[in-house]
Formats: structure tokens, sequence, C-alpha cells
């Protein structure tokens, strides 16, 4: 009878063990535009509203989507949010990007009162948020960097940009 019940357990045990994640499913991408500036490209079928946050490890934070309603955005799936880069000045360090789906506009003056009001807002998950409808959140880092600047006058072409004359004296 003992060993039924071993066994029984073990069973169980076995069963209510998880399988292994086949990877996380990413919502969203970060586009590098420059040393300090990104974009922010939503993954297909995803809800069709976002808010966008930035929070720096000091507790900075931004709130990135501002419409004119300060209202979500519609987010577009493989286009830029907003249709334009962002920017993390250099002197701000890395930050950490929260981007709220919704399934229904939100107002976004109560989720960033939300996000200044956590306690520690560098580990935030939707479970801690008031928000209305389905919602589901992407948590991206972003490292800002010096910008590279052009120098001028620097060779662009291998051979220098200089083309052999051909045979009238002009170049080919």
């Amino acid at each position: 009878m003992r060993s039924f019940l071993i066994a029984g357990l073990l069973l169980g045990a076995l069963a209510c063990e998880k399988p292994p994640a086949a990877g996380a499913v990413k919502r969203a991408a970060i586009s590098r535009t420059g040393g300090t500036t990104f974009e922010i490209i939503p993954a297909e079928a995803q809800y069709p509203y976002c808010l966008a946050y930035t929070v720096s490890r000091s507790g900075l934070t931004r709130q990135l989507t501002m419409s004119r309603g300060n209202q979500s955005y519609e987010c577009a799936a493989g286009r830029p949010l907003g249709g334009h880069a962002y920017k993390v000045p250099l002197n701000e360090g890395p930050v950490r990007i929260y981007l709220f789906f919704t399934s229904q506009p939100v107002n976004a003056a109560s989720v960033s009162q939300q996000i200044i009001d956590a306690t520690e807002r560098q580990s935030l998950s939707i479970m801690n948020m008031r928000l209305p409808g389905q919602a589901s959140l992407e948590v991206l880092d972003f490292a800002p960097e010096e910008d590279v600047v052009p120098q001028v006058g620097s060779v662009v072409e291998p051979d220098g940009g200089l083309l052999a004359p051909g045979p009238d004296g002009g170049s080919l």
C-alpha cells in the first residue's frame, strides 16, 4: 500500500511539472538609430494601443508617447511607434523601457501616476497596474552610447573617390 502511495505522489509531481519555456514571446523590438536614439517596433498580434515609458537606474521616469488627448497610441505592427525615434540623454545612462499594450485606449496620465507611485519602478509588472480591458507589458533595455560624429574630409571610398580619366580627359 505504501509503495502505491509513493508511486502516486511521484506521478502527481511529474504531472504538475511545467514544460520548459520555448522562449519568451517578444511583443516589440528596439531599433537603434543612433548612439542615444532608438525606435520601438511593435510585433505582430499585439493589442492595438500602447504607451511607452523609460525608467533610469536613478528612478527618473519619462513618458515617451504623448498624444494630443493624452491617450495611448495606436500601435501598428512593424512600424515605429509614434512614427519617430526617441532619445535617451547620455548622462541618464541605461534605461528600462516599459511598453504597455492594451485592448482599448488608456489615459496616459493615469498610467504615468501609477508608475511614479510604484515603490520599485525598475521591476514593474502588468499585475501591479490598474488598466482597463486586456493588457500586456514588454520590458526592453537600452543603453545610450556616444554618437559618432562624421569627420569632415575623411575618405569615403577605398580609392579616395578619384576616378581614372577617360580617353577624352573626363572621368569614366
